[in-house]
């Protein structure tokens, strides 16, 4: 990765207005989209083109220290996988035991029937 694939900006949108930085090297699945590392959330989002470009402008020595902004890019440009969007519930939860059949048992398991036949 050159310096010239790296640009730091700021992405101007009311409360939402962050620095960011764009790594060119990091391509989405579209081209109607980029990945751009949004300082103020800690992590990279997948913005629409047509929407985010007009909002960006150059970064300034006011908005943020670029020494602060290129390490907390670093650390999270290690870990960012394009494309790949890990949900909470599935890191959390145990992958599901195989089920076996009845008939590789041999018989059905009548101890969890119920007979609803009868009145109660």
């Amino acid at each position: 990765m050159s310096k010239n694939d790296i640009w730091y900006g700021f992405l101007q949108a009311g409360e939402h207005s962050s620095p960011v930085v764009r790594d060119a090297t990091l391509e989405t699945k579209s081209q109607k989209t980029i990945y751009l590392y949004n300082h103020a959330r800690g992590k990279f989002l997948e913005y629409a083109r047509e929407v985010v470009e007009p909002k960006l402008r150059e970064l300034k020595p006011k908005d943020v220290a670029l020494k602060e902004l290129d390490s907390a890019f670093k650390a999270a440009r290690k870990n960012f996988v394009p494309g790949k969007v890990a949900k909470k519930w599935e890191a959390a939860a145990p992958a599901a035991a195989p089920r076996e059949s009845e008939e590789a048992d041999g018989a059905a398991d009548d101890s969890l029937s119920m007979d609803f036949s009868e009145e109660f």
